[in-house]
């Protein structure tokens, strides 16, 4: 047993060259899943440890269902006997000099003590006089703000600097520690009610309760009571679909990975069936060879593995960046900490690389065990045998597809269940290569024959005649550029969604300020009411919860929408806007797919009076949020919530109107005045899909990882077939191909393979698109994209296709370049 072991491990010696390329291919499919992994790990992780961090010590909150509310209630928490301590909370957004968007606390320093205790621990002056005064300066000083350690190191400032904001600039008297690593500032709570201009308004209480059933009873209506738990809940719902999608991602660099060590490993296999012959010959039992088979690709798995979740973990600290820039541009302002290195990880990646590797090896290890030593000696399988085993695979294959497809058909919106599905599909397609390759076999000899004459011809024989090797390499680069052309048609056919939906919905002349930005001033708002030739849309949009999961709710001013914008209504037409005027709400796609709720239901929100009961309407295409939004008219909105607080205005003017150009340079100056950002409407598209193109920069991440991936698979396969057919070599040379010829049949094969991957890419890929925008994303986000295929995917992985083969055919063609000339018939 021993020696035919040894005899084994020689070899990978022997050939360097192909053991590097199939240690390589173990170690990138590993990085790939591991370094998704980590990244999404490390992403929610930091997530969940904000929340945690800034809840404190407390077990509820008390707010208003919409809005900030009067801090005059801390009267009657003060004498609530269920009540062990509070503080008052003003929770804000501002953003920096950098241009990123942060959180402000506005705190009183006495009473947060009991709720935050890591807050007291503030770095200031080393000089003890100095810090004793710069502590009380957090009282007394408007501007005064401390600020998270993590941001002043990277922002470069200490005690004592300035730093610029959307609301003027700051003083940073001193650091805190932040466990959770989001960048934070903290303000005296009395200073923040003057930045924000809210007199006598806080927006929540942090709470600890020694009872909670009775203070509910209290204090119920106009007032959303949540313990730690429930805004646990509510935060994680929120990121809900996004999370989903990452685990989804996750999955598809597993899958493409494990295609990848699947086919290395079986490389491997098939690459020895010479030498398994030879031993078998000479003595060996069927079992040694298998042991020995197993272990040089434990072997493999092992040091693969491990240096693959070392380039994961490096590759993860870079997507974690990715990540917290979506998860900011979306939710609120994350930067993740990446996860620390732990011996679990390359225990995780050892895990991959040896489980893929025995999946890989078991098929080729069994056809080799029943396989004749005679029959062994010849380096090949026979090619009628070949195609047998290509039918019955395709045979196969149809059957996956067609139980995928009955599992989409199902009466289930389990987006686990699709997503099952959707690998059951590509899976199903990835084992139609070979017959696929057969069928076509006569198209690809006719085209390589036409590009390169004589070697083109051999080299799409070879193709064909060596489906073993081939068909595996095939179909993980066709599943990698299928996941390439249908990510790339799911996110251009979106773009094309949110284009049509943004000319529809927004057709304002200027658009002032944001809920991310500043608040509008309602004086200024009446102010630009009262201008003539001009009318104004107030936005108010808040977050609420209906049936304990979150959602949104809109005000708009109802007669300037009808007469200015073109909502997109899944029935009717802006006929609905007088049903809106008189006090029903229209609502979005993703809260009626998401509530099973149409025109004409009446829904239930909590008010500052109590329960409210609304009418449905109509239901309208919307992307701005993917967890349901109710809009009403602003006066609905005031009677019901009593929430004077506006995120945005439009301003709307008539065409025709000769004084144009002056009334809007004239609102420019008047918004300048209050600090207000001002944009037109290019402007304000280009912002929104500045967001849209940055939160799909992870997927675009996995489109280039999966064609890293495939290329090591083509690579691996040219490199087994040159391997194998050495003494191949010998005869063309004995028939006077010279070493160009040779090269060129080379480089031929790989360019008919990527070809091969190409087109059955561009079918594959077009119905993983379909899938992933009438399935998938439905059932994720629960809002409709529509298809608007385009050519750009298809030409850009034709592309990537070509130079991929080119790549991969450099090293082989170097080795022909390099050892044709000495190649002799030695065998047979």
């Amino acid at each position: 047993m021993r020696t035919v072991t040894r005899s084994f491990l020689r070899y990978l010696v022997r050939r360097r060259s192909l053991s590097l390329l199939q240690l390589m291919g173990i170690a990138f499919g590993v990085a790939a899943s591991l370094g998704m992994a980590f990244s999404a790990m490390s992403a929610l992780a930091s997530f969940t440890h904000a929340i945690e961090y800034l809840q404190g010590k407390s077990t509820h909150s008390l707010e208003r269902n919409a809005g900030p509310m009067d801090e005059a209630i801390l009267q009657g928490l003060i004498s609530d006997p269920s009540v062990e301590s509070f503080s008052p909370v003003i929770d804000r957004r501002l953003r920096v000099a950098d241009g990123s968007q942060i959180r402000i606390l506005g705190i009183d320093p006495f009473l947060d003590t009991a709720i935050r205790p890591e807050l007291a621990r503030t770095s200031f002056s080393d000089d003890r006089r100095k810090g004793s005064e710069e502590s009380l300066s957090f009282v007394l000083e408007e501007k005064a703000v401390l600020m998270e350690a993590g941001m002043a190191q990277h922002l470069n400032l200490a005690a004592g600097s300035k730093i610029w904001s959307s609301h003027g600039e700051l003083e940073v008297i001193g650091t805190f520690p932040n466990p959770s690593g989001e960048p934070l500032l903290l303000m005296d709570i009395a200073h923040a009610q003057k930045l924000f201009n809210m007199p006598g308004l806080i927006d929540r209480v942090d709470l600890v309760l020694a009872e909670e059933q009775e203070f509910r009873n209290r204090w119920k209506t106009g007032f959303q009571i949540k313990s730690n738990r429930q805004r646990q809940e509510t935060f994680t719902a929120m990121l809900g679909a996004f999370r989903l999608n990452l685990e989804a991602l996750s999955l598809m660099a597993l899958f493409v990975a494990v295609f990848l060590i699947y086919n290395t490993t079986m490389f491997a296999v098939v690459s020895r069936r010479r030498d398994a012959g030879i031993l078998r010959s000479l003595g060996a039992s069927r079992g040694e060879i298998i042991l020995a088979f197993m272990t040089e690709i434990l072997i493999f798995g092992v040091i693969g593995g491990a240096v693959g979740s070392v380039m994961g973990y490096i590759l993860s600290r870079l997507l974690t960046e990715v990540i917290g820039g979506t998860i900011s541009n979306l939710y609120f302002f994350l930067r993740p900490v990446p996860l620390a290195w732990s011996f679990w990880m390359p225990a995780a990646g050892v895990l991959i690389g040896c489980g893929a590797s025995v999946l890989g090896s078991i098929f080729p290890l069994i056809e080799l065990a029943r396989l004749d030593p005679v029959k062994a000696l010849y380096g090949r399988s026979v090619s009628r045998r070949g195609d047998l085993a290509a039918k019955k695979v395709a045979a196969s294959g149809m059957l996956i597809l067609l139980l995928s497809a009955a599992v989409f058909l199902l009466p289930s919106n389990s987006i686990y269940t699709a997503y099952g599905a959707l690998f059951g599909v590509l899976f199903g397609l990835s084992l139609l290569t070979g017959y696929i390759v057969i069928v076509c076999s006569p198209f690809l000899t006719g085209f390589l024959t036409g590009l390169g004459g004589i070697p083109g011809k051999i080299a799409a024989g070879n193709i064909r005649r060596n489906l073993g090797r081939t068909a595996v390499a095939v179909a993980a680069f066709m599943v990698a550029l299928s996941m390439s052309v249908g990510l790339s048609l799911m996110i251009g056919s979106f773009r094309e969604s949110l284009l049509w939906w943004m000319d529809r919905q927004f057709q304002g002349d200027l658009y002032i300020s944001n809920a991310s930005e500043k608040e509008v001033p309602e004086r200024f708002y009446l102010e630009l009411k009262a201008m003539p030739g001009i009318a104004v849309d107030a936005y108010r949009k808040t977050q609420m919860t209906y049936r304990n999961r979150p959602m949104f709710v809109s005000s708009v001013n109802a007669p300037v929408l009808q007469r200015y914008a073109r909502f997109a209504w899944l029935s009717g037409d802006d006929e609905h806007w007088e049903a809106v005027k008189k006090g029903d709400v229209i609502i979005s796609e993703s809260f009626a797919r998401s509530f099973g709720v149409g025109a004409g239901d009446i829904i239930t929100l909590e008010g500052m009076q109590g329960p409210a009961r609304l009418r449905v309407e109509a239901v309208f295409y919307d992307y701005s949020t993917e967890h349901g939004l109710v809009m009403m008219d602003r006066g609905t909105y005031l009677r019901l919530f009593a929430d004077r607080t506006i995120n945005s205005v439009a301003v709307f003017l008539d065409p025709g109107n000769p004084r144009r150009p002056h009334i809007l340079d004239q609102i420019r100056q008047k918004a300048r005045q209050h600090g207000l950002p001002v944009s037109n409407r290019e402007q304000f598209y280009g912002n929104i899909l500045a967001i849209f193109d940055s939160t799909f920069a992870i997927t675009r991440s996995m489109r280039f990882l999966a064609i890293i991936i495939a290329f090591f698979g083509i690579a691996g396969a040219l490199m087994t077939l040159f391997l194998e057919r050495k003494s191949e070599y010998g005869i063309l040379r004995a028939l006077g191909l010279s070493t160009g010829q040779v090269a060129l049949m080379t480089l031929l094969e790989a360019i008919g393979m990527g070809i091969m991957s190409f087109l059955l890419s561009a079918g594959s890929g077009t119905l993983f698109a379909f899938i992933l925008i009438r399935v998938i994303n439905l059932r994720s986000f629960n809002w409709t994209i529509f298809f608007h295929p385009h050519l750009s995917p298809y030409l850009l992985t034709a592309l990537t296709a070509l130079l991929a083969s080119f790549g991969a055919a450099l090293y082989p063609i170097w080795v022909v370049l390099r050892t044709y000339p000495q190649m002799q018939i030695r065998d047979d």
